[in-house]
């Protein structure tokens, strides 16, 4: 999975052969714009529940925002309550005082598990506002892993621009996809990030109705 978001010499060729562009000064600007571009989502990819190679797991908003309220905020709110000062008699150790160290700082406790609930207690707010939106975080990094290899085509390819194009049947497959230079380009992209080969239908055909949809 290292290799993926690399976007090495051996895929700029690929990429030159796909788009039929040319200028190799423009070439090399995009090819280290979207090496950027890599590094950041395969960082994302890798640290975040989705359905994309090299993700730790895919878990959905909902599965997320219901693991932090039953492993983290519920247990550290209780252990902070536990924690308070009229709760010492409970952890009195005579008559076993030699077997013991002293107590660790609560104050230092109670301070580490206050932050730690007030971060897991902001995120799931967070996660629980993307469920009312009808967010989803595998569709959601599509959306923007495509917006932001778009905007690095359009800064450094600013007339390699999308077209209505051919919308055809794949041999031996129930899907359909956009058969055109530009199309073919922004996959070859996607796919070096994400490590799948999708058809982009929407994405793609959002770009031709509007190739200014992201300013």
């Amino acid at each position: 999975m290292s290799d993926l978001g690399s976007f090495d010499d051996d895929w700029l060729l690929e990429f030159q052969r796909k788009s039929g562009i040319t200028d190799e000064a423009a070439l090399k600007c995009l090819q280290r714009d979207l090496q950027v571009v890599g590094k950041h989502y395969r960082r994302v990819i890798e640290t975040t529940p989705c359905d994309l190679k090299g993700s730790p797991f895919n878990k959905t908003l909902t599965q997320r925002g219901d693991w932090l309220q039953s492993n983290v905020i519920n247990p550290a709110s209780r252990l902070l309550a536990s924690l308070a000062d009229e709760q010492k008699p409970w952890f009195s150790t005579w008559p076993y005082e030699k077997q013991f160290d002293q107590f660790p700082d609560r104050e230092r406790i109670k301070a580490d598990l206050e932050a730690i609930l007030e971060f897991s207690t902001l995120l799931q707010r967070s996660l629980r506002g993307e469920q009312s939106w009808d967010a989803a975080t595998n569709q959601e990094l599509r959306f923007y892993i495509f917006k932001d290899a778009y905007a690095a085509v359009r800064k450094n390819l600013p007339d390699f621009t999308p077209k209505q194009s051919i919308y055809a049947e794949l041999q031996d497959e129930k899907t359909k996809r956009f058969v055109d230079p530009f199309s073919e380009a922004m996959r070859h992209i996607y796919a070096e990030i994400t490590g799948i080969d999708e058809q982009l239908v929407r994405l793609i055909r959002m770009v031709i109705q509007d190739p200014n949809w992201d300013l």
